[in-house]
């Protein structure tokens, strides 16, 4: 006896076709989402690596080494309190300086066109009032002018004879500094005022600290800018990462006073212990700041905050890649001045 054939009918067929659909037999394989694209380099990098390596070409080999060394200026460029992108006026004038001279009248002038006329007028002037404005005039290339506007902070701006004939000069507020007023306090929670004989000094706090008023071991009243919690400075010249915050206790005065730069503003993060602790490139760091510069062809090559940077020297318009123009550090030649005698131009920058 042959088997019964047995016969699929066409509903039987779709009912079939319908369970493998909901049990997923059908469906495509889902695609995963693409993973974010890795942060880039923020644009503003390359513009003060170039401004940098300007600078390093036009400050002689003696002067300070935050302007000598291209890598150590773009970590001083970088310690700006406002990262909105509104520079500073040395800054900005650093920027936009586009020869030797230029750099050299923003150093005079602290990017103040004003500063820097005043200053040129009173050569070894150490500081003077021009008006209600206290410039302290740069001492030689290497060290920027700075200019206090009196008037804003309540004071004016007077030379006075202090004991042995010596001349000082200052923002003066009798108001402001009354007699027995204290040496230092807080002026709310964003400012230091100082008091020293009637001259008036307001120093702000930096983005992330706060101004506390406590008294010293001698009895006597301090104020200074803090860190969250009341943490001090106890270790002057220390250097430190807190999240992306580069925390610096700066010298200088009878205490260390804390100086907070938030790397994330600049579009970087804060990487390193100690000593090379700064803001670097979100990803991918290829170098640290314990890189010399050195010349690759016409170009100066150096690390800025953790990229190597490759800045044209002609395309800047400088000289020659000197290899050896700061005794171990290279950095692009002086452009030669026009009409210069050739035996004017033979010499590398800082030689």
């Amino acid at each position: 006896m042959r088997p019964r054939a047995v016969r699929a009918t066409l509903p039987g067929i779709a009912v079939v076709a319908v369970l493998l659909a909901a049990c997923g037999g059908q469906e495509p394989r889902a695609v995963p989402p693409a993973p974010p694209a890795p942060p880039s380099d923020p644009p503003l990098l390359a513009r003060i690596a170039s401004a940098c390596a300007r600078v390093s070409a036009c400050t002689p080999t003696q002067d300070v080494a935050r302007f000598r060394d291209p890598g150590a200026c773009v970590d001083w460029w970088l310690s700006e309190p406002d990262a909105s992108g509104k520079a500073e006026p040395l800054r900005a004038c650093l920027v936009d300086a586009t020869t030797c001279d230029k750099v050299s009248a923003c150093m005079r002038g602290g990017g103040d066109a004003r500063a820097a006329a005043f200053c040129g007028q009173r050569p070894g002037v150490v500081s003077g009032c021009d008006g209600d404005r206290l410039v302290s005039c740069a001492e030689d290339e290497g060290h920027e002018s700075s200019v206090s506007d009196c008037s804003a902070i309540g004071a004016s701006c007077r030379e006075v004879k202090a004991a042995g004939g010596l001349v000082v000069r200052a923002c003066w507020s009798a108001e402001k500094c009354p007699a027995g007023a204290p040496e230092a306090r807080c002026d709310g929670p964003d400012a230091v005022l100082s008091c020293r004989d009637g001259a008036f000094e307001r120093v702000s706090c930096r983005p992330g600290t706060t101004c506390h008023e406590r008294t010293d071991e001698s009895g006597e009243s301090v104020a200074a800018c803090e860190l969250p919690g009341r943490r001090r400075c106890d270790l002057r010249g220390a250097r430190y990462c807190e999240d992306d915050r580069l925390v610096e206790c700066e010298r200088g005065g009878s205490r260390s006073t804390a100086r907070v730069t938030d790397c994330v503003g600049f579009g970087l993060r804060c990487r390193g212990v100690g000593p090379r602790a700064g803001c670097s490139v979100p990803t991918d760091v290829e170098c640290d700041k314990e890189l010399l510069p050195k010349c690759e062809g016409d170009s100066v090559v150096f690390c800025a905050a953790g990229r190597l940077a490759k800045v044209s020297c002609s395309g800047v318009g400088l000289g020659a890649c000197d290899p050896s123009a700061k005794g171990s550090m290279a950095a692009c030649a002086r452009a030669p001045r026009p009409n210069a005698a050739p035996a004017s131009t033979a010499a590398p920058a800082g030689k």
